[in-house]
């Protein structure tokens, strides 16, 4: 991944705090927000450094072209050009290879895909394990202008996670959540899942989350919870990536790390 400062320069504001200058800054972080939103760079808190004219946002993107327009969605299109209409430059510094991951590089012609929360991207390379950015694939929401489906799901299924991950009094109730495929965080992501691959054409899965307070060999021989078919792929342990594939249910899932082993 590639690490860039993208630097948002106005030609006719100095540092003053006036509604003009509020509205320049709310731009700014709107365009940021959006590339979040199609994947063009990776999602987390970035820090606005704004000396008199001039905002510098440091990003890691998936690609050297990861800015480009044409991997831009309608809504921040349109920001855009509200950006450089109100006398705006904006620029892509590049600084170097990210160092969490020096070596990445977008998978392609993925034999199949797999939705699941919790990475750089929710759309995965079924072969690799590596994440797609969302761009890389045709728009799923809004007739096609972006992939806001894929976006909101990924932000509610990371509340529900750390819901359980916090071990409080919701944990229950996020795990069965995030267990059970009848669920709506579930429903949602299967229905995306069905979206994806009929825009792309590629097989995609949805993983399903597995914790349970069971032996391995007794997590092996649960069927898939959707068609009843053996669903275990033989070989595979608690370290496995996957472990559970099912083609016709379009699921995947992982041993459960709760498992007596012995």
């Amino acid at each position: 991944m590639y690490a860039f400062d993208i630097i948002i320069k106005n030609n006719r504001l100095q540092e003053k705090y006036d509604q003009q200058y509020e509205d320049w800054v709310h731009l700014a972080d709107s365009y940021v927000y959006f590339l979040e939103r199609t994947g063009q760079i990776i999602a987390g808190k970035h820090q606005f450094s704004i000396n008199a004219n001039i905002i510098r946002i440091p990003v890691i993107c998936p690609e050297k072209d990861s800015l480009s327009l044409k991997y831009c969605s309608a809504y921040n299109l349109e920001v855009i050009e509200k950006i450089e209409q109100n006398g705006n430059e904006i620029e892509a510094v590049y600084i170097g290879r990210d160092s969490n991951n020096p070596n990445y590089k977008v998978p392609e012609n993925s034999s199949y895909y797999i939705l699941r929360s919790g990475w750089e991207s929710p759309l995965l390379c079924g072969d690799t394990h590596q994440p797609i950015p969302l761009y890389k694939i045709p728009c799923t929401d809004h007739n096609g202008v972006d992939y806001d489906n894929i976006f909101f799901w990924n932000q509610d299924y990371a509340r529900l996670y750390g819901l359980w991950l916090s071990s409080g009094e919701y944990e229950k109730f996020a795990q069965e959540q995030l267990q059970d495929h009848k669920s709506a965080i579930n429903k949602r992501g299967r229905a995306i899942a069905k979206i994806i691959e009929k825009l792309s054409g590629v097989p995609t899965y949805y993983f399903l989350f597995n914790y349970r307070n069971c032996t391995e060999e007794e997590d092996k021989q649960r069927k898939c919870p959707i068609t009843r078919q053996t669903w275990y792929v033989k070989g595979k342990k608690a370290s496995s990536f996957i472990a559970f594939k099912c083609s016709d249910s379009r699921l995947v899932s992982e041993l459960s790390t709760n498992s007596n082993h012995e």
